[in-house]
Formats: structure tokens, sequence, C-alpha cells
């Protein structure tokens, strides 16, 4: 049974053998190849269909209903946390190497074009949405809002908006916890759903 074994695995890549050496093309497919020679070696070339991977989350029509504001809010706020998290990437990459003061430079200009884009319209959200965009932020730059402001607009500026977020019940150093916190638990879940257009 062996021997049978071993005798059609030689005479398999005999043939393939034959049919690599000229890169044979999948009929219709010309840029795809059945094989492939490399050092000699014929190695066989398998295509596989694209396959979207998602993390098995589940939501229950319960929990849909019981938390309708939640899910409007993170809707809502979810695009102004991956803009955020673009804006972040941006900074970082053109500010690598910069001068303190070309850097003071570049930041105010910076933070002038992020307000004139968004600050009306973040105006107009409420205290929970709000409060929701701090827990996403950090879902999407794995910063708290705190560590964000603190370097991009020092620790002194970032302590001044800690207390002024604590007046209206912000915690800018809270973080984003779906493993260990009940509510980022929900949250990352309800999130996932959005992403996917579940919801």
């Amino acid at each position: 049974m062996y021997r049978k074994i071993v005798i059609l695995v030689l005479l398999l890549g005999a043939v393939m053998g034959a049919k690599g050496q000229g890169l044979t093309p999948v009929e219709g497919k010309p840029n795809y190849q059945l094989a492939v020679v490399i050092g000699g070696d014929t190695l066989l070339r398998y295509y596989l269909k694209e396959v979207l991977i998602e993390r098995n989350v589940t939501l229950t029509e319960k929990e849909i209903r019981q938390n309708a504001r939640l899910i409007r809010n993170i809707k809502k706020m979810l695009p102004y946390a991956k803009a955020a998290r673009k804006e972040l990437e941006i900074i970082e990459r053109e500010t690598a190497g910069m001068k303190k003061s070309e850097r003071k430079k570049y930041m105010k200009v910076k933070e002038d074009e992020i307000m004139a884009k968004y600050a009306a319209e973040l105006k107009k959200c409420s205290v929970s949405q709000g409060k929701v965009l701090l827990k996403l932020l950090d879902r999407e730059t794995g910063k708290s809002a705190y560590i964000c402001a603190s370097e991009l607009k020092g620790k002194a500026m970032a302590g001044f908006y800690q207390s002024f977020a604590w007046v209206f019940g912000f915690r800018p150093k809270e973080r984003y916890d779906p493993v260990h916190n009940k509510h980022d638990n929900l949250m990352e879940r309800i999130t996932l759903y959005v992403e996917n257009g579940k919801l």
C-alpha cells in the first residue's frame, strides 16, 4: 500500500512537473499558474477563495431592544473615532523627527484644521454620546483620551482638559476594556455588529 502511494505521488509530481516547466496558466485566467518551478523543484500552486474572518460575537434581540440608545450613539460616534485614528496616524507620521518648535507650529495648524472640520458637529453631541466617543477613541487608537491629549497638547493641557471633563462626568483616563468591563463588552459587541453591517 505504501509503495502504491509513493508511486502515485511520484507520477503526479512528474505530470505536474511537465506542466509546471512552462508555468501552465489556469484556463481562463492567464495570470494564474498550476505550478511553479523554484530552484529546480516544481511546486503545486493552489488559489483559494478569499475568506472574510469575523469574530464570533452574539447580540441577542433583547440586548438590541434594551440598548437602542447606546446603539444609536455608537453608530453616530464610531465614524468620528475612526477619523480620529486616521488623523492621529497622520500626525505621528508627519511629526516623526520634527524639532520641538516645528512640531508646535505643525500642531497648531493641524488643530485649527481639525476644529474647522469636526467642532461644529461635535458641539451638537450629547454627554452620553461624548462618553461613548471617549471609549471608541480608546478602542481605535489603543490610548485613553488623556494619553492622546498629553501626547498632542502636553501634560499640563491634558490635566486641564481632564479637570474640565470631570465636571461633566467624563473620565478621560478610563480605559476601554471589553474583556473585564461588562458595559465595554456590550459596546464591543454592538460596535462589531455595526462594523459588519448587522445593525
